[in-house]
């Protein structure tokens, strides 16, 4: 029965009552941030600076996001998480509601930008970084929907009732946008400026809201927009 199934809100609650041991949080968080710190500091130390995209490193990407994915799946298991108790299963409303979502995600970094902009015009022209290279369609739809996916039940399904378990709400925030900026490390002073913006607004609502599914339906709207502009030519 529809009235039996539990609401969004009532979905987190149980999540975070899950007891979560400080190894368990070390592990699930530690890995994919170690990797993100590796490949900023390769990333950092060309001259050149970040490689060009291509279908090559983009699905190399994705391909590690799903072998790391398995892992972390198959350790929580046994650990008692699942995912989909934590994100009910997805509804026709998440796609408005995602859009909604995108658009108060591409305000808030606009915002930022202007604001940074006008403040300190130099500063800003130090850390522009454009994406370049070339993605075929096939690669971009792995990358904007693999991507999310895994972010989004990493920083926001895992790791606000893991970390809320221990140390409450606030902190689980904290720590989720602390941690999803970090995983950008690669792109310099530019994540504090294209990502602290977003986790904010993704946060805030799953938090808020209790509902995963809108934010990623949002992350995938802005990832397919962003690496459309690589989009191969035919």
């Amino acid at each position: 029965m529809a009235e039996d199934l539990p609401s969004d809100k009532e979905r987190l609650a149980r999540a975070i009552s899950r007891p979560a041991s400080m190894t368990e949080i070390a592990i699930v968080l530690g890995i994919p941030s170690a990797l993100s710190l590796v490949s900023a500091f390769r990333i950092n130390g060309q001259p050149e600076g970040a490689p060009a995209v291509t279908d090559l490193n983009a699905l190399l990407s994705v391909g590690l996001q799903v072998i790391l994915a398995a892992f972390l799946l198959f350790y929580l298991r046994r650990r008692n998480w699942r995912p989909m108790e934590i994100a009910g299963e997805p509804e026709p409303r998440d796609i408005p509601l995602g859009v909604a979502v995108w658009i108060a995600v591409i305000t808030a970094f606009y915002f930022v930008l202007l604001l940074l902009t006008v403040l300190d015009r130099a500063f800003m022209s130090t850390i522009q970084r454009p994406l370049s290279g070339h993605i075929s369609p096939p690669a971009i739809l792995a990358v904007a929907v693999i991507d999310p996916v895994f972010e989004e039940f990493l920083w926001l399904g895992y790791t606000i009732p893991a970390v809320a378990n221990r140390a409450g709400l606030p902190i689980a925030f904290v720590v989720s946008v602390f941690f999803r900026v970090l995983a950008h490390a690669y792109q310099g002073k530019l994540a504090l400026i294209a990502i602290l913006p977003v986790a904010l607004v993704l946060t805030w609502y799953f938090v808020r809201t209790g509902r995963l599914w809108p934010v990623i339906v949002a992350h995938i709207v802005q990832d397919a927009i962003a690496l459309s502009v690589l989009r191969a030519p035919s």
